[in-house]
């Protein structure tokens, strides 16, 4: 005798919805005690990373805070964009919509003094911008035209876009300019990743 399709209300009791035809065995649907709306297939989420956006800075620059000019959407070969992307606007970047994201920034530098230090870092305001936190910072010593690289990575919670946003910066101490932080369009010499981790 083929299996059935047999629904539990929680209890033991069992309603047959059908004849499971083929079925080998039983098989049971339990329905929770509780008032609801069964979704559709179309409307489930397949859940994962749902935006990935990565932009470059196009073109060299000395002290900034923020990065401003020169910044673009990546065209290189292997990347595409995922879902919404990101703004920005005098060097301020607005998220596309709430959630936990993944925020990187790699840099490709040479040192133009000796003995000065490069520094790399990504702030965060969750006030539109009335006050910024460091939230990572890399620092580099170097010699004269000795040449290094960093990559910062944090994750934001963003829980309002229009008061929680982020801002790249690169300076150095000393005589100005002291460093320089190279850019490119063909190549991620210096690069901003955001991932959507998650809901918030």
């Amino acid at each position: 005798m083929p299996g059935q399709i047999k629904i539990d209300d929680g209890a033991g009791n069992y309603t047959v919805l059908t004849n499971g035809g083929s079925l080998g065995s039983d098989k049971t649907i339990t329905i929770p005690n509780t008032t609801g709306t069964m979704a559709l297939t179309s409307d489930i989420s397949t859940g994962g990373i749902t935006i990935i956006d990565e932009w470059l800075m196009t073109a060299n620059t000395t002290e900034a805070n923020p990065i401003i000019n020169n910044l673009s959407r990546s065209t290189i070969a292997g990347f595409t964009q995922l879902g919404s992307g990101m703004t920005v606007s005098s060097g301020i970047w607005t998220f596309p919509e709430t959630g936990h994201y993944f925020v990187g920034f790699s840099g490709y530098y040479q040192h133009q003094a000796n003995s000065n230090v490069v520094n790399m870092r990504i702030q965060a305001t969750t006030d539109n911008g009335s006050s910024y936190s460091v939230i990572k910072i890399n620092s580099n010593r170097g010699g004269s035209g000795g040449w290094g690289s960093e990559s910062l990575f944090a994750t934001v919670d963003v829980t309002d876009t229009s008061l929680v946003k982020v801002k790249f910066d690169f300076d150095v101490g000393g005589t100005t300019p002291a460093g320089t932080l190279y850019g490119s369009s063909t190549s991620g010499n210096t690069k901003f990743t955001f991932m959507k981790l998650a809901d918030t």
